[in-house]
């Protein structure tokens, strides 16, 4: 088949016309500016470590493995987590209580309250982040799947850890933040309707994040998975299977909440378990960009 050749005046006009419309370097659009992303994670240590043969070190390297930034730190023991600090190279917040916060990145400034029973903040690119420890005692899910406790005697015996939890954002403030950590409390995202055949046939508004909801925060795992029966998320416990004779109720316990500002949860995954974890609990990862 022979060329078609176009006559020099319509070549002409095409080439005109090319040339008209095709945007000059000066004048294109420059492509859209990649997303940053924070990895933050919230990590209960099983008392700093101790429970397990070379604990620190197993931690620090399941903190490496996971790609965090930003490691919320639970159940502390002495300088455990200065003791993970150092293994990672990270910097610390060094408060030598239960709660502490490690990052690979540097510290634009910390706080700490004894709110909340006590938390430590530290501003990291420009966010706030949080690591909270609440009280422990009279678990809630041992009232409604040990005890068969009415809902009054649920919520009252939950009050302290509300209280906490109420705490918590009132020192946070407005400012955007993200509060890590273990809230020895199921959530009310996951205690519903749709999943009462694995909560011990029971729907409860757990107050405790209750009071995040309220505040204006999402939870980021149940944000990213919200199917709650299909994707439970559970991270009590990997470890704890029955107590007393009696089957251990496992829930979803550790949490990472945030509001405000340019963050968005892009991803949130539990990681653990197996027989070389050094905790009891499971720990929560969750990807922001901003």
């Amino acid at each position: 088949m022979a060329k078609i050749s176009y006559p020099r005046a319509a070549a002409a006009a095409a080439v005109l016309v090319l040339t008209v419309t095709m945007p000059s370097a000066a004048s294109a659009t420059p492509p859209a500016a990649r997303a940053q992303t924070l990895k933050v994670m919230t990590f209960n240590t099983w008392h700093g470590g101790s429970r397990v043969t070379d604990g620190v070190s197993k931690i620090a390297q399941e903190i490496s493995k996971s790609g965090a930034d930003v490691v919320a730190l639970q159940e502390n023991n002495g300088d455990s987590a200065q003791a993970i600090a150092d293994r990672l190279g990270w910097y610390n917040t060094r408060t030598a209580t239960h709660v502490d916060i490690v990052s690979r990145f540097p510290f634009e400034k910390t706080d700490r309250t004894g709110t909340g029973n006590g938390v430590i903040a530290a501003r990291i690119k420009g966010f706030w982040i949080y690591s909270v420890h609440f009280d422990y005692t009279k678990y809630g899910p041992y009232n409604a799947c040990w005890d068969n406790d009415s809902y009054p005697t649920i919520y009252a015996d939950e009050a302290d850890r509300a209280k906490q939890a109420k705490e918590v954002v009132n020192w946070a403030g407005a400012s955007p933040a993200v509060v890590a950590g273990d809230f020895n409390s199921p959530s009310h995202l996951d205690w519903t309707a749709d999943t009462k055949s694995a909560h011990c046939d029971s729907v409860v508004e757990w107050p405790t994040t209750k009071a995040f909801w309220d505040g204006g925060y999402w939870d980021s795992y149940r944000e990213v998975n919200p199917d709650e029966a299909k994707l439970p998320g559970n991270t009590w416990s990997p470890v704890v299977k029955s107590t007393d004779g009696r089957p251990e109720p496992q829930d979803r316990i550790d949490f990472i909440q945030y509001k405000g500002g340019t963050l968005d949860a892009v991803a949130s995954t539990v990681i653990g378990g197996g027989a070389n974890w050094p905790s009891d609990h499971l720990a929560v990862l969750t990807t922001f960009t901003y």
